[in-house]
């Protein structure tokens, strides 16, 4: 009673007005899903690089591939060390797709030997050189320093975070399917889907 009283003390009723709702994220009270969408963005997608705040977002992308790249780079992918740690009971930690090392995130992002192929073909692609990355965030946010449009960079960007994500799901396919693809039909898939 006693919470319930000091909520009704903060409140203001008119008698002459219709009671409505108020969106407190607008200056016009009204609800709008531009709004939201900008509140969850600074909120949910800003992730810490070099001790500031960066917003996860690229517009060529669809949502749920942001969303994955955040979780990447929080660290909060389901592989199967992290799984383990939790006390989930599986009969191996190691990479369901080569089998050479634990999975790790950067394990099936980077160093697995079907990842670093499709690297290769992607780099290879877009004329980049050898690929040479060691970490997820060096891979999803500093584009090579020659590409130096900012339309080419952000082309560039899509391109990486939406294979990785691509690169995710074929770990899925394995694990869940027994299906896995080759990196000619993974380039393939890659450069269809990011030119969609």
């Amino acid at each position: 009673m006693a919470a319930l009283s000091s909520l009704l003390l903060s409140a203001y009723l008119e008698r002459e007005k219709e009671d409505r709702w108020s969106w407190n994220l607008s200056a016009s009270g009204k609800f709008t899903v531009k709004k939201l969408t900008e509140a969850l963005e600074e909120k949910v997608f800003a992730v810490s690089c070099n001790g500031r705040e960066e917003i996860i977002h690229n517009s060529l992308i669809p949502k749920k591939v942001e969303i994955f790249v955040w979780r990447t780079l929080q660290k909060r992918l389901p592989v199967r060390i992290e799984l383990d740690k939790r006390g989930i009971d599986l009969h191996s930690v190691r990479c369901p797709s080569c089998d050479d090392d634990i999975e790790l995130a950067v394990h099936m992002s980077i160093f697995c030997s079907h990842a670093q192929e499709i690297w290769s073909r992607i780099f290879k692609w877009w004329k980049l050189g050898n690929f040479s990355t060691f970490s997820i965030a060096e891979l999803l946010r500093d584009p090579p320093s020659h590409v130096t449009s900012y339309t080419g960079r952000k082309f560039l960007q899509a391109v990486m975070w939406v294979s990785l994500y691509l690169i995710w799901k074929n770990r899925n396919n394995k694990v869940f399917h027994c299906k896995g693809w080759n990196a000619p039909v993974a380039l393939n898939e890659i450069q269809v889907i990011t030119f969609e």
